[in-house]
C-alpha cells in the first residue's frame, strides 16, 4: 500500500528528487530488495520519472533513419519525373514521352520498396533480426550489430543511386525527342509571314 501511494505521487515529482524518494522508500520497506516484480516496477518509475528511459533501440533508430534516406531521395527522383510531362514535343512523340515517364516512375516505385523490404529484412523485431526457430520455442533475437548497420548503409546507397540514375535516364531520352517552343498566344492563326502585294503595273 505505501508503495502504491508512493508510485501514484510520482507524477507530481521531477528528477533526482522524485528518484531519491523511490529510494528511500524501497530501501527503508525492504519491500522492493524483496521482490523482483516490485523492484522492477520501482525502477521502470524512477527512469520514467527522471528521463532515464532506455534509449530508442538502435535498430529502431537505424530503420528510421533508412527509411527517410530512401524516401526523400524517392520524392527528389520523383519530382524530376514531374517536371519531364511539361516538355513541348510534337502530339506524335506525346505518347513516347508519357512512355518514358511513367516507365521511369514505375521502376522508380519498385526499386523504393526493393530497398525497403531489404532494410526491413535486417530489422525485423525490435531488438534485432529475429532468428528461425522450432514452433513454440521461445524467441530468440539476432542482435543487431556494426555489420548489420554497414550492411543497411550499403542497401540504402546503392538504392539512391539506382533512383537517381532511373530519373537521369529518362530525362536523357526526354531531351533526344525533338522539341519546339510554343508561339505567344497573341500570335496565334497569323501566317508565319505576311506575303508582299503584286507590284502596281507601270502605266
Amino acid at each position: 500500500m505505501i508503495l502504491g501511494n508512493l508510485l501514484a505521487h510520482l507524477s507530481t515529482l521531477k528528477g533526482a528528487a522524485a528518484a531519491a524518494v523511490v529510494a528511500a522508500a524501497a530501501v527503508g520497506t525492504g519491500v522492493a530488495a524483496t521482490n523482483d516484480d516490485v523492484r522492477t516496477a520501482v525502477t521502470t518509475a524512477v527512469e520514467t520519472v527522471t528521463g532515464q528511459a532506455s534509449a530508442k533501440p538502435a535498430v529502431v533508430a537505424a530503420r528510421n533513419d533508412a527509411d527517410k534516406k530512401l524516401r526523400d531521395a524517392f520524392q527528389d527522383d520523383q519530382q524530376k519525373l514531374a517536371k519531364l510531362h511539361s516538355t513541348h514535343v510534337d502530339s506524335t512523340d506525346r505518347a513516347k514521352l508519357d512512355d518514358t515517364i511513367n516507365t521511369a516512375d514505375a521502376k522508380l516505385r519498385a526499386r523504393l520498396t526493393q530497398a525497403l523490404n531489404d532494410v526491413a529484412a535486417l530489422t525485423l523485431g525490435r531488438e534485432g533480426l529475429e532468428s528461425p526457430k522450432p514452433t513454440g520455442s521461445p524467441d530468440i533475437k539476432i542482435p543487431f550489430t556494426a555489420d548489420a548497420q554497414s550492411k543497411i548503409d550499403e542497401i540504402v546507397a546503392t538504392a539512391i543511386t539506382d533512383m537517381d540514375k532511373l530519373a537521369t535516364d529518362a530525362e536523357t531520352a526526354v531531351a533526344a525527342l525533338p522539341t519546339f517552343t510554343p508561339g505567344k498566344p497573341a500570335d496565334a492563326g497569323k501566317p508565319a509571314s505576311v506575303p508582299t502585294p503584286p507590284a502596281h503595273p507601270t502605266p
